[in-house]
């Protein structure tokens, strides 16, 4: 039995077409854009699935927000609040992507809506997120020159820090933060 290998013509257009079918699946993954997507989607996915690690993962090291709240403050605070959640969803609505020429930093905002099911704290944050019509704003920055390397530096939302200054002392008073 011979066996008869293509000629070097065959197994060069084999070869191309491999190398252009890779370069079309793995061309997207290489948007900064597409990067910012991603975490911005990670962000959210995190808190929802209740992943308070993975939640800091995407926080840069010097995080600040509109909030008063640093990157350890943010995770607590988040973790505090997930916690009244039994069930958490998070959707966005009018969202939009503004990147800087350099590619090294980004703003991202939308209306950030959040679903699910738990205590009256939870159904207090539901249905102030269903009332806001305020965009959120996240600023990220590229940490390193992957393209997939994004952190989140900043959240701002008016109507969001007006809520978060009120649960924050009603906690407080109630001692339910830590």
């Amino acid at each position: 039995m011979n066996l008869h290998l293509p000629d070097r013509r065959a197994l060069l257009l084999i070869g191309i077409a491999i190398f252009a079918i890779t370069l079309w699946i793995a061309l997207p993954f290489l948007s900064a854009r597409r990067g910012v997507e991603r975490a911005w989607d990670g962000v959210l996915a995190s808190i929802a699935d209740n992943d308070m690690i993975g939640f800091g993962e995407y926080l840069g090291d010097d995080y600040v927000d509109g909030f008063g709240l640093n990157r350890t403050e943010a995770v607590k605070l988040a973790t505090a609040v997930r916690g009244h959640f039994v069930l958490c969803s998070f959707r966005r609505e009018q969202s939009e992507l503004t990147m800087d020429p350099s590619k090294k930093s980004a703003v991202s905002r939308g209306l950030i809506r959040i679903g699910g099911n738990g205590s009256p704290v939870a159904q207090a944050a539901i249905q102030a997120s269903e009332a806001s019509q305020t965009p959120t704003s996240f600023r990220w920055r590229r940490n390193s020159w992957r393209p997939w390397d994004w952190r989140l530096v900043s959240i701002d939302n008016l109507d969001a820090a007006r809520a978060i200054t009120r649960f924050q002392r009603e906690a407080d008073a109630l001692g339910i933060l830590p």
